[in-house]
């Protein structure tokens, strides 16, 4: 299994925080690989260059923003003294703006179809809590 080390199949080892970002860094890059694949082929298909320029763009983007949320909480887990729930509002608010800053700046470029883009940005987040669920779901078990 992706990210399990020899120490992992051990019963009754609990992961540590650390391993369980990285399993979880690690599923959810393959599930976005799989995704551009399927998305970036069907947008093609669809409507040319313009559907997978797409397709391409919203998991690029959706998975910037989710793995901007993984890296800040790999970077402080280790990290005495700080509040992670402050450091994670304050990453998810720099997000928000960064996503409006970047979707206000591409209304101006035709190069790409918006419908395909918003599938796959809903794809790719769709994706990221769905791998982020079953990861905790078997750990926890």
């Amino acid at each position: 299994m992706i990210g399990k080390s020899k120490k992992q199949h051990e019963p009754g080892h609990e992961p540590t925080a650390g391993e369980l970002y990285r399993a979880i860094a690690a599923r959810t890059a393959i599930g976005y690989l799989i995704l551009v694949s399927l998305g970036g082929a069907i947008g093609y298909g669809v409507d040319g260059t313009p559907g997978l320029w797409g397709a391409l763009l919203g998991v690029g983007i959706a998975g910037a923003a989710m793995g901007l949320t993984l890296a800040v909480m790999i970077l402080t887990e280790k990290r005495p003294g700080i509040n992670d729930m402050s450091v994670l509002l304050g990453g998810y608010l720099l997000k928000i703006a960064i996503l409006f800053v970047v979707f206000v700046s591409l209304q101006r470029f035709d190069f790409f179809n918006e419908t395909a883009l918003l599938l796959g940005f809903v794809g790719a987040v769709v994706v990221s809590l769905a791998v982020d669920t079953v990861t905790i779901a078997r750990t926890r078990a």
